[in-house]
């Protein structure tokens, strides 16, 4: 028989989703999220999930690892012993690294090393019970791989975002598994080590399944050439418009003009670091740095991951101090002047960061959260006013789409997805106008039109004029610089802890 007339065979599967809808643990309204999914997960076909922030892709991710069960329909793992629905399965045979995934480790911020993170994930065990009994020379090669040996003897609440997110996709590559589920994978890795893992994944992907979650192009692979698009909690074939309208952020406040030049002459002095020096678990994090923040100017922090960049942030935020011999200064404008008591520097200094939203541990709905910014707080301790909760509308309004604000406020933020947090603990850091931003990788987890929309919203706020009497000076840190605000007029650049100032 010629090869022209021989049949085509299809793949086999490893996953079988036969019209699912479901609805998240917890919810007492049973809204469903996800809406009759019908998917056939062939091995060897890699598959990127695209779709704009709270379409429901992380959700079918968990649903494919079985961490989620069915309202409705079916979902069948298929083993080397036939096709089971039991979700211990899809457990056995899959690994997720997902924001929500790092997010618990920083919360639980067990005491155990870069070595045991990896070493747990040989059994795919969030921590390690005992050692291994084999295993270990796997974990020394693939840190080497990865150029994270420096690692391993480091405590896990010590690395920063970019190191965990290494760490976290280095043990679910030793968990060997047929199916490996990426959400937003690259998100926090700087260049070298973005191009590090997935020249890595390249290798792994010749014998595993990977399906990928991105909100960028430069986060999928080559050889992941499959798309399949999820919009409102439904699988599409096809994007539900032109992908160019997406891509250009359709909807979203445009970004015009030109960067502003660095300024000559500087105006007050509204924070100063004099020699400071950071400390974490005893270990010398920041070296000696000398910098400060002039009325007028709006930074960009670069550096690699581990360089210091969001220990620095902290910093300034009075989360962290600077040992014997340094002095952190500030004068906020709207604090009337010279601040040294840290709950005004709550107040009138704001930090967003990965690191903050994962710590906070209270289940709010949206506007609850965005209310707490007031004082700063994790949590509400008093009655907000109605003034309040108006200004926290407002600022809610210029982050969301149309009607999306009014949705998110209602929303237990327990059930929103990465993104959607993000624009949410921005508004939280705008109300009570803040005099600094601190933003360290704000942008990570959005989709092209949300980080027109934030950028956007970065740069009304940097201007002169600010609208709505918002008015803020910002440090921002990125590893991407498209993602920088056209604000931005002076840069410095983190390396082993020590500051450089480029402009």
């Amino acid at each position: 028989m010629s090869s022209r007339s021989q049949p085509l065979v299809r793949p086999a599967p490893l996953i079988t989703v036969d019209d699912v809808s479901l609805f998240l643990p917890g919810d007492s309204r049973q809204e469903t999220v996800l809406h009759h999914i019908n998917w056939r997960v062939e091995r060897g076909r890699h598959c990127a999930l695209l779709g704009p922030n709270g379409s429901g892709k992380s959700t079918l991710l968990r649903l494919l690892r079985g961490e989620l069960w069915p309202a409705q329909g079916h979902i069948y793992w298929h083993t080397p012993d036939g096709a089971e629905e039991s979700p211990l399965a899809g457990r056995a045979m899959s690994a997720l690294v997902s924001p929500a995934q790092q997010e618990n480790f920083q919360r639980q911020a067990w005491d155990i090393t870069g070595r045991d993170l990896l070493l747990a994930g040989l059994n795919d065990a969030p921590t390690l019970r005992k050692r291994p009994g084999a295993g270990e020379d796997a974990v020394e090669a693939l840190a080497g791989r990865l150029r994270a040996r420096n690692l391993m003897a480091r405590p896990v609440p010590t690395l920063s975002q970019g190191q965990l997110r290494l760490l976290l996709l280095a043990r679910a590559l030793l968990h060997a598994p047929a199916l490996l589920l990426l959400d937003e994978c690259a998100d926090g890795l700087d260049a070298p080590h973005k191009k590090l893992f997935f020249d890595l994944l390249g290798e792994y992907a010749e014998r595993c399944t990977v399906i990928f979650t991105a909100h960028r192009d430069d986060s999928l692979p080559p050889w992941c050439a499959e798309r399949r698009h999820v919009r409102a909690g439904r699988l599409l074939d096809a994007p539900p418009q032109a992908p160019s309208a997406r891509a250009a952020g359709a909807g979203a406040p445009a970004r015009v003009g030109a960067r502003r030049p660095a300024r000559n002459a500087a105006g007050r002095m509204l924070l100063a670091l004099e020699h400071a020096s950071v400390f974490i678990n005893r270990r010398k994090v920041l070296h000696d740095i000398v910098w400060s923040l002039h009325e007028g100017e709006h930074w960009h922090i670069a550096g690699a991951n581990g360089s210091g960049k969001s220990t620095l942030l902290r910093l300034l935020a009075g989360d962290e101090f600077a040992a014997a011999g340094g002095s952190v200064r500030r004068w906020l404008p709207g604090r009337d002047g010279p601040v040294e008591m840290l709950a005004d520097v709550r107040k009138g200094v704001r930090l967003v960061s990965d690191l903050s939203q994962a710590l906070y541990g209270f289940t709010l709905n949206g506007l609850e959260l965005v209310c707490s910014g007031f004082d700063n707080s994790i949590g509400l301790y008093r009655d907000v006013t109605a003034a309040e909760r108006d200004e926290a509308r407002r600022v809610m309004a210029g982050l969301f789409p149309e009607g999306g604000a009014a949705r998110v406020a209602e929303t237990s933020i327990r059930r929103l997805s990465s993104g959607q947090l993000r624009r949410l603990f921005l508004a939280r850091a705008l109300v009570g106008r803040p005099d600094i931003l601190l933003l360290d990788e704000p942008c990570s987890g959005l989709d092209a039109e949300s980080r027109a929309r934030y950028l956007a919203l970065l740069d009304r706020l940097a201007a002169p004029a600010a609208d709505a009497g918002l008015s803020a000076h910002l440090v921002f840190v990125t590893h991407h610089r498209e993602d920088v605000p056209l604000c931005i007029n002076r840069e410095a650049r983190m390396e082993h802890g020590r500051l450089t100032v480029l402009r």
